[in-house]
């Protein structure tokens, strides 16, 4: 009990208010890096599951890479590899570096995921929708995608609560995030175990408020089917 009392809870008070910084920086990477992913990964779905030619190719080189591959050596090598062979790299912002490594990793599984969701659709209905002289564009985005969006989204959010967990590596180029600033206070303060209790319990909470949000879309995304 004096444990928490003449130690933790002091210290808690001091670390809050930096993981708080911290929480503001992790939200808007994560946001912009999902937005992000959930477009490519959309495009990349549909290019492979219609087959368009060369692109569907090199779609499925893209995901294969980037699923075959740590977020980590790509951070590196987007961070501190291009850089030496392209000076206009040096000038990149460490944040952009994360955004777009975050958004181009979770794009080759967003759109597996979406492209599996397309899949199980009932191909009646691409006949039907092509026989009532909708075009491939309409038959997609008002006949398939919709219904894809119900089976797509469980996967779809598991991969935002990834985003959010993978932005702490921000930390090994300098980005003061969550991770970030518990790294630099951990080491101000040699307090490792407190510190990182403390940042596990912010991301755990990311996790449950972002869990809430996905019933509430599911319910709403599944009731136009249930009616």
């Amino acid at each position: 009990m004096s444990y928490l009392t003449e130690t933790f809870i002091p210290y808690a008070k001091i670390l809050t208010p930096l993981l708080l910084e911290g929480l503001g920086i992790t939200v808007y990477i994560s946001a912009f890096a999902f937005v992000l992913s959930v477009v490519l990964g959309a495009i990349l779905a549909v290019v492979q599951y219609f087959h368009v030619k060369v692109l569907s190719q090199l779609a499925r080189i893209y995901v294969s890479y980037f699923r075959g591959t740590p977020l980590l050596i790509q951070l590196f090598l987007f961070y501190y590899g291009l850089p030496m062979v392209f000076e206009i790299m040096q000038r990149c912002p460490k944040t952009f570096a994360l955004v777009l490594c975050l958004a181009l990793n979770s794009a080759a599984y967003i759109s597996e995921s979406i492209r599996g969701a397309i899949e199980s659709i009932d191909k009646g209905q691409y006949e039907s929708s092509l026989a009532f002289g909708l075009s491939h564009y309409q038959m997609m985005t008002k006949i398939i995608l919709p219904q894809a969006a119900v089976a797509a989204i469980p996967p779809i959010v598991n991969s935002c609560l990834d985003i959010i967990k993978m932005s702490s590596l921000g930390m090994t180029i300098g980005i003061q995030d969550i991770m970030g600033e518990a790294q630099l206070t951990a080491a101000t303060y040699y307090k490792t175990f407190e510190t990182y209790i403390l940042a596990a319990a912010f991301y755990w909470v990311l996790a449950l408020v972002l869990g809430r949000v996905q019933k509430k879309v599911e319910q709403k995304v599944g009731s136009a089917y249930r009616k």
